[in-house]
């Protein structure tokens, strides 16, 4: 099989694989899978680069249209995903698809607890862990969390229907809230010092 051929499957392999772990929030940004991910794409980069300048060195020969052809549709794939991580596209289509079952989750339970509440639920294609009610009608479930790597702390990620901007539940240090539409965030917090 050619080198063109094999390096398009790569590319392949690794933009659905990084597509397919970014809809669950942080999952990506743990440090090990992080890594791995991270090894896979300067791999394909560095191969990319050298058969770049291999069919830049080769240009003249009639074969290397198709081989160059190959080479384009590895970076537009590339661009493509790069472009779709950026904007959170796989976070958003899925959450889309799995919010009418957080949806009626808050209809069945409007009450406000103001304490983390362990409830280990399947909300679509998500497996919500814990949840939390405000007073200030905010609303949290929290599907994925990981230690930090430097101690006992633990970074969670979620999402959040009318989330409190200023502080969360699950800590307050890195808090982010990032808009998915019709009041609904995905959210990461820390509860590190």
């Amino acid at each position: 099989m050619k080198f063109n051929i094999v390096l398009l499957i790569i590319a392949i392999f690794t933009c659905s694989l990084t597509l397919l772990l970014s809809v669950y929030p942080g999952v990506l940004q743990d440090f090990v899978i992080f890594l791995g991910m991270g090894f896979l794409w300067l791999l394909l980069a560095i191969a990319l680069a050298i058969y770049a300048i291999n069919l830049w060195l080769v240009r003249e020969e009639q074969s290397s249209r198709s081989a160059f052809r190959r080479l384009i549709a590895t970076l537009l794939i590339m661009a493509i995903s790069y472009g779709s991580l950026k904007f959170y596209v796989p976070r958003r289509i899925a959450f889309f698809l799995s919010r009418p079952a957080f949806e009626k989750w808050l209809t069945a339970h409007p009450a406000t607890t103001n304490k983390l509440q362990s409830i280990n639920a399947k909300f679509g294609i998500y497996q919500v862990d814990e949840y939390f009610s405000g007073d200030r009608g905010d609303r949290y479930f929290r599907v994925y969390s990981h230690g930090d790597g430097l101690g006992p702390d633990t970074v969670s990620y979620g999402f959040a229907y009318q989330p409190n901007s200023e502080n969360s539940p699950f800590g307050n240090a890195n808090y982010k809230i990032y808009r998915l539409g019709n009041r609904w965030y995905w959210f990461q917090a820390s509860n590190d010092w």
